[in-house]
């Protein structure tokens, strides 16, 4: 039997001074062995949070946008060696040797477009309104740190609009009914949509809070417009559609071999942490690999990994805690989630 009470007492120790709340689920597979969560999802009307609740997945939604890149390529309509200047002519100027392969490793060398349009500190009230994608591109190139692409790493959530609009224009579609066609109705993630560019969530889900300050507090920050981070992180899921989708990923339903251990190559870029083409990996302390991404965004916090012996758990905080920072790759839960130890 799985070891329920161990998994919660560390979760509990892993929620300690963070807050509003805290949510975990563990799969095995198909199978959810666990769920369990600390604090609430909403502090005027307090509830526990639970699988089925919505949540901005943030960042998470590389991983799906890398996918679908990749399927394109299987089916021969792209090559990741195409550059960026042949699929968008003239949006980013010289981009004739950024290619696919670029964009999706964040080796393109733009500079990110994420800290001009939030601020310093990050202000929720600078998304009340409507970013175009070609706004974003704009907003970062004319930023001063533009890179030869190959040159390095660092994370640029521009390359990931850049990926959106290139889908878009490959697709001749929408990226939301993409994903729709591709990954949401195939593994029914009926919970599951790419919003447009209102700011309010669908149905049941967690509010979300920033701190910014230890002695302002938590200030709701739920309503905020998903064009920010459009292709680079406005999914919007449940802690159960997650899982579904990084077991079917990782566990082969959505790229052939071939494709998925090409996402799989993670080169290291410093520290535990590796990352290949949207998707991270990176040892537990036990010497458990792990895949996968992170997110975050105002008023959420997103962990979403996967071993290769199928497990995975999906942490998600409702707040952007610049007090108690993110949830931690090393971690108390972490630990008691992928060891063996864990079935009684």
């Amino acid at each position: 039997m799985f070891s329920s009470e161990r998994l919660q007492a560390a979760l509990e120790e892993l929620a300690c001074g963070r807050g509003p709340g805290v949510f975990a689920l563990v799969a095995d597979g198909a199978d959810v062995v666990f769920t369990g969560s600390v604090g609430t999802a909403d502090l005027n009307r307090p509830r526990a949070i639970t699988s089925a609740d919505r949540f901005r997945i943030a960042s998470v939604t590389k991983i799906y946008l890398a996918t679908v890149i990749l399927q394109l390529a299987a089916e021969q309509r792209c090559h990741l060696t195409d550059s960026l200047d042949a699929w968008l002519p003239g949006l980013v100027p010289a981009s004739e040797d950024i290619t696919l392969n670029h964009l999706l490793r964040m080796r393109s060398g733009l500079p990110d477009y994420v800290w001009p349009v939030l601020g310093d500190p990050p202000d929720p009230a600078r998304l009340r309104r409507y970013f175009a994608p070609q706004e974003l591109v704009r907003t970062a190139l004319a930023q001063p740190d533009r890179w030869a692409p190959g040159k390095g790493r660092r994370y640029s959530n521009t390359d990931y609009i850049l990926l959106g609009l290139i889908v878009e224009e490959m697709t001749r579609q929408s990226l939301a009914e993409v994903f729709r066609q591709r990954i949401f109705a195939p593994l029914h993630l009926d919970l599951t949509y790419m919003p447009g560019s209102e700011v309010h969530i669908e149905g049941r889900h967690v509010r979300g809070y920033v701190r910014l300050d230890q002695d302002v507090g938590y200030i709701d920050s739920t309503e905020f417009t998903p064009s920010e981070s459009w292709s680079a992180g406005a999914i919007i899921s449940t802690p159960s559609d997650l899982a579904v989708f990084l077991d079917a990923l990782l566990g082969g339903r959505l790229l052939e071999p071939r494709w998925l251990a090409l996402m799989r190559t993670t080169p290291a870029i410093g520290g535990d942490l590796s990352y290949g083409m949207g998707l991270a990996s990176y040892t537990l302390g036990n010497g458990t690999a792990l895949y996968g991404h992170g997110g975050t965004h105002f008023g959420v916090d997103c962990y979403a990994f996967r071993s290769d012996v199928g497990r995975t758990v999906i942490i998600c905080q409702n707040s952007w805690d610049r007090v108690a920072r993110g949830i931690p790759r090393q971690n108390p839960f972490l630990e008691a989630a992928f060891t063996a130890s864990t079935r009684d």
